[in-house]
């Protein structure tokens, strides 16, 4: 009994970083893009390179978040693209970016069965209709059978110019293949898991 006990602990000892693993690709991945950037401001705008230099230029820069797009196709994205963003956003502004959120619509609106929302991506129902930001978070990924590939810009919100760039790969675990389910289809890199054939 105590031989059982012993193979199903250390089972249990070797899965636990595996599973623990799997949760953190997102937020790493995203903590890794945003150091990427954030090194990339500073060589460029903080001059001397001090800590009261850098809050200050880090405290100067408003970014306005969009959503990393398809490269093959750039009218597509996924949950996983989207909540990209959210991850990256919250590390600039841990960081001390001040940040820009554009889906805020003009009230809250209530639904007693689902909740309060006050985010939208109804044009008509958005507060405003502009951005002011100085800097735009824009980016893309590519999907392989077995990761997602990201590429994220900083760009001067009043010209091309890219700021700064960062790139970092998510693995496509279990748990994520569900956050990808927009891109399933023709051509988009990943393969069903379970197969079905009609007699």
């Amino acid at each position: 009994m105590s031989r059982i006990f012993v193979i199903i602990l250390v089972l249990a000892a070797l899965l636990f970083p595996l599973t623990a693993a799997a949760d953190g690709n997102v937020p790493d991945a995203a903590e890794s893009i945003g150091k990427q950037l954030d090194s990339q401001l500073m060589k460029r705008f903080a001059s001397g390179g001090d800590m009261s230099s850098q809050s200050f230029a880090r405290g100067r820069t408003l970014i306005m978040g969009t959503t990393p797009a398809n490269i093959n196709n750039l009218e597509q994205a996924s949950p996983l693209s989207r909540q990209m963003t959210e991850e990256i956003s919250r590390w600039l502004m841990n960081r001390g970016y001040r940040y820009e959120e554009l889906r805020k619509g003009q009230y809250i609106r209530f639904d007693p069965k689902v909740g309060e929302f006050i985010l939208t991506r109804k044009v008509p129902q958005l507060a405003r209709q502009s951005g002011y930001g100085n800097a735009i978070l824009a980016g893309t990924y590519v999907l392989s059978s077995e990761d997602v590939r990201f590429s994220i810009s900083l760009i001067c919100a009043t010209s091309n110019e890219v700021l700064a760039k960062a790139t970092a790969t998510v693995p496509i675990t279990p748990d994520l293949r569900p956050m990808l389910v927009e891109n399933y289809g023709p051509g988009s890199g990943l393969k069903p898991s379970v197969y079905t054939r009609l007699q």
